[in-house]
């Protein structure tokens, strides 16, 4: 099957979309659990489309580009997970088929073929995590949109705007989500590699992936926004320390088999015969944007198998050379097959029985079933971290993020924090407060004046305000 998408013959890419379609379709429409994830996009966009201002209203750690991609989606359909998961999907398949086109488009093979956007999509569906719309996958389309503007020959009477286009849109990608800030070095490599003039060619992208966050911070500027987006977002430290929001164990049972393709890959690669001088700059480039894309996955807050969705593109690369390599077909479409049936197996495992044996625990990512049913469609703040109360409500104030809200709830000794708590309620107040952080009684006493409404209920941590 695999020596099938060795032409580019529009049949093959037909097959090739077909495929994807009966391994996404099924899935999307027999009703993946509602996630934690999804949840939050939502949130921001509903809370976006209601008119509030990201970060000034809106306290989360979302970037700005994705938090719009959000905004969006809730001004067409709303709270919608087939909505997510659909966008999602079909965001997947652009990359892959950019992606390849790209990869066709220079010639960085002996010859043209729909490999990398099989393995693209095939490996890119492994997870459940591919079904959801993430920034990492948002920005990750900019990082593949960016690639045809940075790898430049050096011509007599190059546009050198092309690198200024290219800053740009990996500007975007790190709009979308900022680590991504890191593949500038796949494009300072980039210029090395294939650029004439590497510093007038190197401050050209610079100059390029700045312009976006300059607009965006004079807009933030003029909206009262800026300080907020700088604490929020632009200048959060890095963690290093990341959790694992998954156990690394079940993040290595779904990382094996494209792990292992990729191994073989790179062993594939390193017994080929010396190949044309772009296509080894190209290749010395990939490597460079494997690192990258490595390291932006394992650094992120929170790891789980979904953080090396960024590892996509290098993974569809590389895998021409394990291929190409054999030269009894078979064997090669045998072990495409036996790669084939285990992506399925992993995905579709709660369906054909097999949980209890290829037991994955993504229970962090889930929603739980409503905390509180007695709260429908009403307007509620969670002192807290859990926003499973917010699914069939909507949230009131800013404090979304609960690690964030501590610049008020956890300095309730200073009159400033106070005070903006007491801002925020006069211009919001919420129709139920779910404590989580048993701060009611301290809040009470501060600020009787907002929170002496609110009256216990029957359920545990949950207050009703009366008048």
């Amino acid at each position: 099957m695999i020596s099938y998408f060795r032409s580019i013959l529009p049949s093959r890419l037909i097959l090739l979309i077909f495929l994807y379609l009966a391994i996404r379709l099924p899935l999307i429409l027999l009703g993946i659990p509602a996630t934690r994830p999804e949840l939050l996009f939502m949130l921001v966009g509903e809370r976006m489309a209601d008119g509030f201002a990201m970060y000034r209203d809106v306290y989360d750690n979302t970037a700005p580009l994705s938090a719009f991609f959000y905004w969006i989606i809730d001004l067409l359909t709303g709270r919608s997970y087939l909505a997510y998961r659909l966008i999602a999907a079909a965001l997947l398949l652009a990359q892959a088929l950019i992606f390849n086109a790209t990869l066709n488009r220079y010639q960085v093979y002996a010859s043209k073929n729909y490999i990398p956007a099989l393995l693209y999509l095939v490996m890119g569906s492994i997870t459940m995590e591919s079904d959801m719309l993430t920034p990492l996958l948002i920005g990750n389309t900019f990082i593949i949109l960016s690639l045809p503007y940075l790898v430049t020959m050096a011509r007599e009477g190059l546009d050198n705007s092309r690198l200024f286009i290219g800053g740009f849109i990996l500007g975007l990608a790190a709009l979308s989500y900022l680590p991504l800030t890191l593949f500038l070095l796949v494009g300072a490599f980039a210029i090395i590699f294939f650029a004439s003039s590497t510093f007038r060619s190197f401050l050209l992208m610079l100059c390029g992936f700045a312009f976006p966050f300059i607009v965006l911070m004079t807009y933030y500027l003029y909206t009262g926004a800026l300080s907020y987006y700088l604490e929020f977002q632009l200048l959060q430290p890095w963690h290093l320390k990341p959790t694992f929001i998954v156990p690394p164990a079940d993040i290595i049972k779904i990382v094996a088999i494209p792990g292992l393709v990729l191994a073989l890959a790179l062993f594939s690669m390193a017994s080929l015969p010396q190949r044309l001088v772009f296509q080894v700059k190209f290749q010395q480039l990939m490597v460079v944007w494997l690192v990258v894309s490595l390291f932006v996955a394992l650094t992120r807050t929170e790891v789980s198998a979904g953080s090396f969705m960024v590892v996509l593109p290098t993974l569809g690369y590389f895998s021409v050379f394990f291929f190409y390599s054999f030269r009894k077909v078979w064997m090669l479409n045998v072990f495409f097959m036996l790669l084939l049936i285990g992506v399925v197996v992993l995905r579709y495992r709660q369906w054909l029985g097999l949980s209890s044996i290829l037991s994955v625990n993504e229970s962090a990512l889930l929603l739980p079933e409503n905390p509180a049913p007695e709260i429908s469609g009403s307007t509620v703040l969670v002192l807290g971290d859990d926003i499973s109360y917010y699914e069939h409500n909507k949230i009131a104030t800013p404090y979304l993020n609960w690690q964030l809200s501590q610049r008020h709830f956890g300095n309730l000794k200073q009159y400033q924090s106070v005070y903006e708590i007491y801002q925020n309620f006069r211009n919001e107040a919420p129709a139920y407060i779910v404590d989580k952080a048993g701060l009611m009684k301290e809040l009470k006493y501060k600020l009787p004046s907002v929170f002496a409404a609110y009256e216990p209920t029957q359920t545990t941590a949950v207050y009703k305000r009366n008048r």
